[in-house]
């Protein structure tokens, strides 16, 4: 069966009160899975709320954790329980390093499955992301998990059509994408962001988004956009849970006629065949 069902989490937090936060998502997340969701998108740094919009303080440093933290420990029991897979946005610290990224964690029944690190760390007026986030260093892993193949995308991450085309180039056949957004001009580009990037490269796109809170104007709307870049489901701006099916067997026909991953120059993007076939050679388990 090709057909995964999806659900996007869309909350207010209270910001740096993580326990609050974290029942709130358990919350949300039981909800989603109590509707046939096997794959859960919570928003960007969704236990710690969005402290980049606040003057800058060093109190915030204090506020990551490792991937193997509590919170990340939390919703693993979660997902061991329902028997699902989660996409848990933190703050995170690399405990060898000490260095400080904005991280979405893929977590399933058995754990952790794999991390992504905001590439596209902004540089905003009023937005202070670049003094607490270092880009990402792990460019765009993508996940098999029994359903399909997953990738990741954070926030400004969506901006950048190279994103949604190496992580196509890749495999994703799903990408999840987790943002904290507000403004007008935001709004204006929300959807055409999204199905622009799953119908060039014949993709499912999930986008969470925060709802309105004291720290920022977030407008909720989070989404699921199919392979030929139709919006499947859009939520409104209240707090709640969308939940969609996905047939990833419409992928195919999306790509037959049109060639966007097949005509793709690689060079272009700094990729060759070999590159991308040691990639998938090595997710499939042969090298």
């Amino acid at each position: 069966m090709s057909t995964v069902v999806l659900a996007a989490v869309q909350f207010s937090r209270r910001l740096g009160d993580r326990a609050h936060n974290l029942d709130l998502a358990r919350e949300h997340v039981r909800a989603a899975h109590g509707r046939g969701a096997r794959l859960i998108a919570l928003p960007e740094l969704f236990s710690t709320g969005y402290f980049p919009g606040a003057p800058i303080s060093d109190e915030y440093f204090g506020w990551a954790e490792p991937v193997d933290g509590p919170t990340i420990r939390s919703i693993g029991e979660l997902a061991t329980e329902l028997d699902c897979f989660v996409v848990a946005p933190i703050y995170e610290v690399d405990t060898v390093s000490r260095v400080y990224y904005n991280t979405a964690v893929l977590v399933g029944p058995d754990g952790v499955v794999g991390i992504h690190r905001k590439r596209h760390v902004g540089s905003i007026i009023g937005l202070y992301e670049r003094h607490y986030f270092a880009p990402g260093n792990l460019q765009y892993p993508v996940y098999q998990l029994p359903f399909g193949r997953v990738g990741m995308s954070i926030c400004y991450d969506r901006q950048f059509p190279e994103t949604f085309r190496h992580l196509a180039l890749r495999g994703a056949e799903i990408v999840v994408s987790v943002n904290n957004v507000g403004s007008a001009r935001r709004l204006g580009m929300w959807r055409t962001e999204a199905q622009s990037g799953a119908g060039s490269n014949g993709i499912f796109v999930l986008t969470s988004n925060a709802t309105v809170e004291a720290e920022g104007e977030f407008f909720g709307r989070s989404m699921l956009t199919d392979p030929f870049g139709e919006l499947v489901a859009e939520s409104d701006g209240e707090p709640g849970v969308l939940v969609a099916p996905a047939d990833l067997g419409v992928i195919e026909a999306a790509r037959m006629h049109y060639g966007f991953i097949r005509d793709t120059r690689l060079e272009d993007l700094g990729l060759t065949d070999e590159s991308l076939l040691e990639t998938r050679m090595s997710r499939l388990g042969f090298i």
